[in-house]
């Protein structure tokens, strides 16, 4: 076995999130690793989406594209277990990651009990009730079978690279230079996690008439909801869902004056570069999934059916409605100032 420092670990393997959010939570357990085991050969595994975001920290040595087929899964596990990794750490709750971790011929593999997977797993973890412990906790839990113990997690440095893409988007698009404003409406994950429409576009009239311009967010899924916002907001609007790639996306939220979004993986980049950021939560548990970062303000009123976690609801969004315009913008002049 290399030698990788304390405990003797020379290759560790991470099968990482496969959403932008979570992937964010983890980046504690991503430096502590490095921090324990500074000659060891790290690994990462994440879908290809992720991949630069991962690589700009340098933390990891290598990373792979989790692939969405079998036989593909197959093959790259084949590669890997020709690699040797001495341990690998599974953070997705699926099946087909612990089975992956398990072909790959980690000898040690630590992941939370789930879906029938404990058999494949050397250390399966007991997993308590959602938002008994903040997400980030839990992955340095896993860290911890492996002698890790956390540290703190540097705000992401980004590549000049981030900050060049972004700034000749926002040229093409003839928008000033100015510190902006940035709102991201979107969330994948359902309505249940979507604040609404015309409450981002009041906001947005309202960043405007104190000076900013206003760069409303997301993913090439999301620019139907983005170009709504902006079209209601109108003068001082700029719609950009899908312009840029997640690096370039990270350089405009890190140069907001404040960014407001929904409980998104847009809310948890902006969080992560240290931009003062705003966050509207729904239906899910802020306790459990709150963003990481030196200036996070959390809004959330939730009745008493909140958290349900579901992605639609029946009985009118009353988490969402309850959130006003006033409530946001209050927070929003509270954090930048």
């Amino acid at each position: 076995m290399a030698d990788g420092g304390a405990g003797g670990i020379g290759r560790l393997l991470v099968r990482l999130p496969n959403w932008l959010g979570d992937l964010m939570l983890a980046r504690p357990l991503l430096h502590a690793l490095r921090h324990h085991h500074p000659r060891a050969e790290l690994c990462a595994v994440a879908p290809a989406g992720l991949l630069d975001l991962i690589g700009a920290e340098g933390v990891v040595d290598r990373s792979e594209a989790w692939p969405g087929a079998g036989s593909a899964r197959r093959a790259l596990a084949a590669r890997l277990r020709a690699w040797g990794p001495d341990a690998a750490l599974v953070l997705p709750p699926s099946f087909s990651s612990a089975w992956f971790a398990w072909r790959c011929g980690a000898r040690v593999r630590v992941g939370y009990r789930h879906e029938a997977r404990g058999p494949l797993l050397t250390h399966a973890l007991r997993r308590r009730a959602r938002g008994d412990l903040h997400l980030h906790t839990e992955y340095l839990a896993l860290g911890a079978v492996l002698g890790v113990d956390p540290g703190a997690t540097p705000i992401l440095a980004l590549p000049r690279r981030a900050a060049i893409e972004a700034g000749a988007v926002l040229e093409r698009r003839g928008v000033s230079s100015g510190r902006h404003a940035l709102l991201g409406p979107g969330a994948l994950y359902g309505p249940a996690k979507r604040w609404g429409i015309a409450r981002f576009a009041e906001l947005g009239r309202r960043l405007v008439s104190d000076g900013r311009s206003v760069l409303v967010c997301g993913s090439a899924a999301e620019r139907d909801t983005c170009e709504a916002v902006a079209r209601a907001v109108g003068r001082g609007a700029t719609p950009l869902a899908g312009e840029t790639g997640l690096l370039a996306q990270a350089a405009l939220c890190a140069g907001s004056a404040v960014a407001v979004c929904n409980d998104s993986g847009l809310a948890h980049l902006s969080a992560a570069v240290g931009a003062p950021t705003v966050v509207l939560f729904g239906s899910t548990s802020s306790a459990w999934t709150s963003p990481l970062g030196p200036r996070v303000r959390v809004v959330q009123k939730p009745p008493v059916c909140s958290p349900c976690f579901r992605r639609t609801c029946a009985i009118g969004y009353r988490c969402l409605e309850a959130i006003t315009v006033d409530d946001v913008a209050r927070a929003c002049a509270e954090i930048a100032a």
